[in-house]
């Protein structure tokens, strides 16, 4: 993404961020998300640089050693070449190997508390998160995604005891989070033999975890909500491999939290209702596409028995009127 246009959406997001913490925001939340995402202007696509198969014997070399009990750790040199490979189109690479490999080591704490800073921070930079993101869709996708999911499984670690998090990651995280979920408009699952891309499987996934974590406040867990509330509402390519159901299942756990989040969820709810019923009919594929997106949400939230009750009186209405 230019470089210039994201400053601006991050500033826009720091400003809403600000005002939010500092109680000076709640109402016109979904407004001004909606704004932010609603002056996007899509990029032309520009050549994607994926990376070469070249780690094939690497990984094989630690899958073995993870399969076989005998290995110990993960030298520095070894995670720098899993890490340059996240965004690999090769499944094999990619997939079943930097994700598995990353994922085995923690649960197996073969990985340094240096290390997990390391891949933090390597995850949660600019090239990785927002790299060809307003483009038509492209390869940079699996890095992007993969980027995410890795880093719900460093918070989840983290929040396991292997601590390795420090307040000034934490709010960096939630910062570029919060500017990835507005941006992100890929919302492919399985593509061909690339395997899943899955973007929003995974922010469902670091979803949890924030929603999770005790050291934030309960604005930017609030900002959060609002965010992917806000892009999903405004999506015109179709959800249909389980990511309706990933969210539900967020939503489920944010609005058990407290209060606070479950109103905003209703409000935002009902607002996007009124902005449907306002509009005209459906007449193209991207507003047919927005109308099922909502649909299969609402149904997928419908099948939980843990919403509070509110939530539950709410979609009970709504589907009764969707017949």
């Amino acid at each position: 993404m230019q470089a210039e246009k994201l400053a601006q959406v991050k500033a826009s997001v720091l400003e809403i961020r600000q005002e939010l913490r500092a109680g000076k925001l709640y109402q016109s939340l979904p407004q001004r998300l909606g704004t932010v995402i609603d002056q996007l202007e899509p990029t032309p696509a520009t050549t994607v640089s994926t990376p070469e198969d070249d780690i094939l014997d690497l990984v094989q070399e630690l899958r073995t050693g993870l399969d076989a009990g005998t290995l110990t750790e993960i030298t520095d040199q070894q995670l720098e070449q899993l890490l340059s490979h996240v965004g690999s189109v090769n499944p094999a690479i990619r997939d079943r190997g930097c994700y598995y490999l990353l994922n085995e080591a923690l649960q197996q704490q073969l990985l340094t508390a240096d290390q997990l800073g390391t891949i933090f921070d390597w995850l949660v930079q600019d090239d990785q998160l927002f790299a060809h993101i307003n483009e038509p869709e492209n390869d940079a996708v699996f890095a992007r995604s993969f980027s995410v999911l890795l880093l719900s499984v460093l918070l989840y670690a983290d929040h396991a005891g292997v601590t390795f998090m420090t307040d000034a990651r934490l709010q960096q995280l939630v910062s570029q989070f919060t500017v990835y979920v507005l941006l992100e408009n890929d919302t492919r699952g399985f593509v061909g033999t690339h395997g899943w891309a899955h973007a929003y499987t995974h922010i469902g996934n670091l979803l949890d975890e924030l929603a999770d974590e005790a050291q934030l406040a309960r604005a930017d867990k609030l900002l959060m909500l609002a965010a992917i509330i806000s892009r999903y509402q405004r999506l015109s390519t179709p959800l249909i491999y389980g990511e309706p159901e990933r969210l539900s299942t967020y939503l489920a756990l944010i609005t058990n939290k407290d209060e606070l989040y479950s109103d905003y969820l209703l409000m935002a709810m009902k607002g996007w209702h009124r902005s449907m019923v306002m509009q005209p009919a459906p007449s193209t594929e991207a507003a047919w596409t927005r109308v099922f997106n909502r649909n299969r949400l609402l149904e997928a939230m419908a099948l939980h028995d843990d919403f509070p009750t509110a939530v539950v009186d709410y979609l009970d209405d709504e589907l009764e009127f969707l017949g």
